[in-house]
């Protein structure tokens, strides 16, 4: 990661250079025991680490924001969207110590051990979209907090037994922009409460309303996270897949029951038999996605 090796570049094109290989790195590394705020602190550090090597100030790498103190004066942004004609505005915490201790309880009601306890694929969207929106709304770095808080989400949704594909917004400006509209909007609720300066809160206020009829986060996150059985499942060999995850067994069994019930009693052509079985495998995949792990019978009417 030394200056010395990189071709002359913009601070743009190098901050985008460095912090993608970090955060290669990062999903590299194994999970960690505890998901606190040192460890929060860790992940932004990890990905900005090289950034004052080229000279880029900003962010300060794993180091929070200081405390706004000032009765009048809020921390807020503005960015241009890509494939819309317009400017967000969303208005963050004051990180005073109320917002520490909100810190402090978020993180430990985002354990795995407690979202692992969660019954449906549903019920950790709800949970895991309602936690990553109250951490950006903390905000706790100066910059980077997008990537940074993407990448700690990963990481819980992971040890919580779920995979988080954050890629799937990168594949057009629009899924980037609907992903950035979301964040705000659920930004923004936690935020117009406890907005200082009455001018920024109007402003807040009509973005908000503005996109009021944009899918919500929990509807994108429900769009992005599954649970890791189900890709294993659906991508692994079988027994690499129960080996990684014994739970699987079930799933497994009611494949080969259909298959061996359509080769021995149906009449279809082999082509037709292949469909059938594939309409079977989706929908044991679908009760999997919704984090079911046995009871994979079809109905008669399916």
């Amino acid at each position: 990661m030394s200056p010395d090796n990189e071709v002359s570049s913009s601070p743009i094109e190098v901050e985008a250079l460095v912090t993608r290989a970090r955060l290669y790195e990062l999903s590299r590394q194994p999970l960690p025991d505890r998901f606190d705020a040192q460890h929060l602190k860790y992940v932004h550090g990890y990905i900005f680490q090289d950034l004052p090597l080229y000279g880029i100030e900003d962010p300060l790498p794993g180091k929070f924001r200081y405390e706004i103190t000032r009765d009048d004066d809020d921390w807020y942004k503005s960015r241009k969207l890509k494939s819309i004609d317009t400017r967000s505005v969303v208005c963050y915490s004051h990180m005073n110590k109320a917002t520490l201790d909100d810190l402090r309880d978020t993180l430990r009601n985002a354990a795995p051990a407690i979202l692992r306890q969660l019954k449906t694929t549903a019920e950790f969207v709800e949970k895991l979209s309602r936690i990553y929106a109250k951490l950006d709304y903390i905000h706790p770095f100066y910059e980077g907090n997008s990537r940074a808080l993407c990448e700690f989400t990963r990481q819980i949704a992971l040890a919580s037994g779920y995979e988080l594909a954050w890629d799937k917004f990168n594949l057009s400006d629009t899924r980037r922009d609907l992903l950035n509209i979301a964040r705000d909007r659920a930004v923004g609720e936690l935020a117009v409460p406890k907005i200082r300066n009455h001018d920024i809160s109007k402003r807040v206020v009509f973005y908000m309303d503005k996109f009021e009829q944009t899918p919500s986060l929990r509807q994108l996150f429900k769009s992005a996270v599954r649970p890791r059985r189900a890709v294993a499942f659906e991508k692994l060999p079988k027994k690499t897949a129960l080996i990684a995850h014994p739970e699987l067994q079930e799933a497994f069994k009611a494949l080969h029951a259909s298959e061996q019930f359509l080769y021995e009693n149906s009449p279809d052509t082999e082509d037709e038999q292949q469909s059938a079985m594939e309409k079977t495998k989706q929908h044991i995949l679908a009760r999997l996605n919704a984090g079911e792990t046995k009871n994979f019978q079809r109905n008669k009417k399916s």
